[in-house]
């Protein structure tokens, strides 16, 4: 007798999407899966972006009920949705639907769930500079961190991402264009302005400051993984104080960026979808996909 569709068993497995302009850095955490008994399949970016999202996934079977999780480069919300409806006509759903996706993605989403611990914010919709320095100056004067909803341009640090103390509007416009021209047609959505916190600052790197930066993996309200962001010979702290912040955040598999201030206090720097989160050097793949797997 054929098992009733309700209590059909489910199995997890790992979807890899693969950047058609950037070399594949994915092959570590495929081995880690297939190590653990974990099946993966590969998601085409190339024919996702270019509107063919049944052709992105063509090497996923049509049969079985899987529970996908996505590992692969960031997607926007309509992105990562479309290809939550090509998943779901295979018959098969993603572990974080686009909703939750956002949730942990995009900060005017999870900002207000953790405004008490990161940097004062304020955002608008478009590209607008003049607007953007507006809605800035309730924040008090410079200095600023500029970046779209999802990203920043940090790679140009004074260019692009930071607004020193005493800039003018000028300078801040500036900034601005010189964060459209970065993240060109991957710019999402709107500015957003934050608060500069001083930040311990623990080495460099060859585009600015390293901070004192972990990264914490988050999987079903429980906090999984912890490591330096940088490749940082330090002791990881106990974050299990985070943990309650976690459970704020309405996703499955998410990351919390969290440094450390001069004054030796803690700070979200960064929330993240899990899926589109980079590993830090020192976090094992088998780890983490035990854990969530």
């Amino acid at each position: 007798m054929p098992m009733p569709r309700s209590v059909a068993r489910t199995a997890n497995a790992l979807l890899f999407g693969r950047n058609p302009h950037q070399s594949d850095t994915f092959d570590v955490e495929a081995d880690a899966a297939e190590a653990l008994g974990v099946d993966t399949y590969q998601a085409d970016l190339s024919a996702l972006l270019s509107g063919d999202a049944s052709r992105a996934l063509a090497g996923v079977p049509e049969r079985g009920r899987l529970r996908l999780l996505y590992r692969g480069w960031m997607l926007t919300e309509e992105e990562y949705g479309a290809l939550d409806e090509a998943v779901q006509a295979l018959g098969h759903r993603l572990m974080t639907t686009p909703e939750q996706y956002a949730a942990a993605n995009y900060l005017p989403h999870w900002y207000p769930r953790l405004a008490g611990y990161t940097a004062r914010s304020v955002w608008t919709e478009g590209t607008d500079a003049t607007e953007a320095w507006h809605a800035a100056r309730v924040l008090g004067p410079p200095p600023w961190i500029v970046k779209d909803h999802v990203k920043s341009a940090k790679e140009r640090w004074a260019e692009a991402c930071f607004v020193p103390a005493g800039a003018t509007r000028e300078d801040f416009e500036r900034t601005c264009a010189n964060l459209l021209d970065e993240r060109g047609d991957r710019f999402e959505r709107g500015f957003v302005v934050r608060r500069f916190l001083p930040l311990k600052v623990y080495g460099r790197t060859p585009t600015g400051p390293a901070h004192l930066e972990f990264r914490l993996f988050f999987g079903k309200g429980r906090l999984i993984a912890a490591e330096p962001y940088h490749e940082f010979d330090v002791e990881v702290p106990d974050f299990t104080a985070f943990e309650p912040l976690g459970r704020r955040i309405p996703s499955p598999f998410f990351t919390l960026d969290v440094a450390m201030l001069e004054d030796g206090g803690w700070a979200v720097v960064e929330v993240n979808d899990g899926g589109v989160s980079g590993l830090p050097p020192g976090l094992d793949p088998r780890e983490l996909f035990a854990a969530l797997l």
